[in-house]
């Protein structure tokens, strides 16, 4: 199973601004604007401004506002994919809780005031085809990716006839569910696709023609 790491990054927003190196300051500060409000609309001097380093010492760690962004991204996927690692490798669960586990990662998230859905389509629709900020997009694509491999990895032990259909099912679920969340403010969406998810994987096991998969899954 993939699984990723926070330890390239240290965890910048779970400490004071003032405890941090100039670096994690201004990732900090630039996670906390861009989340918030959207990337094109804050600039490099009001994150150097809030993050209370020089101008040169922005340049020293970030030469331009699109390597900012891609960092800013990375550290974000590596949050996710560690959120979604801790939920999914809990002991005890079954291979079909496991996939399921997903949606249980939401809900911690979907809770808290600083929830503004997810940066990475968010991202998308900042940086469409047709902007020019190949490192960024680039890094948006490796979370999408890098989701559709750990969703795949999680399927692959259920053994369904028809895996490839499972995944693209349980990722629409997954970021529709972020998605109103969003707009509504109602993590009782988690409930609800985590049962849709659970409907579908059943069926898919149902109709699967391999044996085994019951005996996999109880």
């Amino acid at each position: 199973m993939q699984t990723r790491s926070v330890l390239e990054f240290v965890d910048v927003e779970g400490q004071p601004l003032n405890a941090l190196a100039p670096r994690e300051r201004i990732l900090k500060t630039a996670s906390d604007l861009f989340y918030r409000f959207s990337i094109h609309s804050v600039g490099i001097d009001r994150i150097i401004a809030e993050s209370g380093v020089a101008k040169m010492t922005f340049y020293k760690h970030f030469p331009s506002k699109a390597s900012l962004i891609a960092t800013y991204l990375r550290y974000k996927s590596d949050i996710w994919f560690q959120m979604l690692a801790t939920s999914t490798e809990r002991t005890g669960l079954s291979p079909l809780e496991r996939v399921l586990a997903i949606f249980d990662a939401l809900e911690e998230p979907f809770r808290a005031p600083s929830f503004r859905g997810c940066p990475f389509v968010k991202g998308l629709a900042e940086f469409g085809p047709e902007a020019n900020s190949p490192d960024v997009q680039a890094t948006i694509g490796a979370y999408f990716s890098g989701l559709h491999e750990f969703v795949a990895s999680l399927i692959e032990p259920l053994a369904l006839s028809k895996p490839e259909r499972a995944v693209l099912q349980i990722l629409s679920l997954f970021q529709g569910a972020i998605v109103i969340a969003q707009s509504t403010r109602d993590p009782a969406i988690v409930d609800a696709n985590r049962d849709a998810a659970r409907v579908l994987l059943e069926d898919g096991l149902i109709s699967s023609s391999e044996p085994r998969v019951r005996k996999v899954v109880g």
